[in-house]
């Protein structure tokens, strides 16, 4: 997918972080930069509409830690949304409760990551979506979509 935010020619894709952490987003952000892709940052919901307005990310990275309930009411409505139905969606918490993982994944993220997370493992995994897009992404389905993946990452040394 094309971002209208101006890539750099050696990118990896644009990605938006939303995290209303501000220390988490900036080591979200520097990770994600340093793997090549451009990061726009976004701190609240309404930040995000405004990022929005103005780019077509290839992913979003979604960590909303004050209230996990808001991330997955914003995850829903992002996938309602056109122009971001098929934009892959990582979701980060820090909670590993079985019952809220499979609550994002049928709310719509393409993987859930558990903080403390290792950043290799969000940089590969980001760019794995943007190379080949969301796992069972389709339009026509009825019903939840199957959980793709869920795991738990430890922080690396």
């Amino acid at each position: 997918m094309k971002s209208e935010h101006s890539l750099d020619s050696e990118s990896n894709g644009c990605v938006i972080v939303v995290d209303d952490h501000d220390d988490l987003r900036q080591m979200l952000c520097l990770a994600l930069e340093t793997a090549g892709f451009d990061v726009i940052e976004a701190d609240t919901q309404l930040e995000l509409q405004r990022r929005l307005a103005h780019c077509q990310p290839d992913a979003v990275v979604l960590d909303l830690q004050r209230s996990e309930a808001d991330g997955l009411a914003l995850l829903t409505r992002m996938r309602a949304r056109q122009n971001l139905s098929m934009v892959p969606i990582v979701f980060l918490s820090g909670s590993d409760a079985e019952d809220f993982r499979y609550d994002a994944m049928c709310a719509g993220a393409d993987w859930f990551g558990v903080r403390p997370l290792g950043m290799l493992e969000l940089q590969n995994r980001v760019g794995e979506l943007i190379r080949n897009g969301r796992p069972d992404a389709t339009h026509s389905q009825i019903g939840p979509r199957r959980p793709p993946h869920i795991l738990r990452l430890q922080p690396t040394g």
